[in-house]
């Protein structure tokens, strides 16, 4: 990645908090911008390798990172426009999980569009990195994408619709365990510091050690269990 191309990001909420925190740690520059200058300037106080964007730096940048939420992205291009900052230089980078990159382009067919889409949770991302993005095979020849993001981890190429099917299964059934969980721990007389404790600690800890083959001998000794507890059950077992 060449060291001219220049980079900055609008939206500085969990994701693009969690995006700069890594980039910082690599020591990647990257201009932030906000509307509310003062925001803007409390970001790049936290990470050194950053520098503050103005509305009008942003027509000179190589890429432009849109970490906002869905319905806040064409009023955002319209607001700019409308104040006369052109865009037609930067590539601008769509990250919001239900805005289709598609609906954007027949929106701005002037402006030069992207997808990357996180699949994950924002907080892991800012703590452990190891992230997972989607773009479409037309960006596949992008090097200098690719590169930034394979930085922050791993970056597939298919329909960028699957990042959306993905955190949305994963997060309902993060939910309903969750619920099941406290539920338990409720009615069998568990005070709320230890349910707590479980939903906050054990439960999330547990499943990212799970996910890496890395459960401990305690946990290992629960599969085991589980795994009994299966077979006994399974069509064809004699546990009747």
């Amino acid at each position: 990645m060449s060291d001219k191309t220049t980079w900055g990001i609008a939206g500085i909420g969990k994701l693009g908090t969690a995006i700069l925190t890594q980039w910082e740690r690599l020591q990647l520059e990257t201009g932030i911008y906000h509307p509310d200058s003062e925001k803007a300037g409390s970001a790049v106080n936290q990470f050194p390798s950053a520098r503050k964007l103005a509305q009008e730096d942003l027509a000179g940048l190589d890429y432009l990172i849109l970490a906002l939420p869905p319905d806040q992205i064409i009023p955002f291009i319209t607001d700019l426009k409308s104040s006369g900052v052109p865009l037609e230089k930067p590539v601008l980078i769509n990250m919001a999980t239900k805005m289709p990159t598609e609906e954007l382009k027949k929106e701005f067919p002037d402006l030069k569009w992207a997808a990357m889409k996180f699949v994950g949770h924002s907080e892991s991302l800012k703590i452990y990195g190891d992230g997972l993005f989607i773009s479409e095979a037309e960006n596949e020849k992008d090097e200098s994408l690719l590169n930034r993001f394979t930085a922050l981890g791993r970056v597939e190429t298919t329909d960028e619709s699957l990042a959306e099917k993905v955190n949305k299964l994963a997060t309902y059934h993060a939910v309903k365990a969750a619920r099941e969980l406290e539920t338990k721990m409720s009615d069998e007389g568990y005070s709320e510091v230890y349910r707590e404790q479980a939903l906050r600690s054990l439960m999330p800890e547990v499943v990212r050690a799970y996910s890496k083959g890395k459960l401990g001998h305690f946990g290992k000794k629960v599969v085991e269990e589980l795994d009994g507890e299966n077979s006994q059950g399974s069509p064809g077992s004699n546990s009747d």
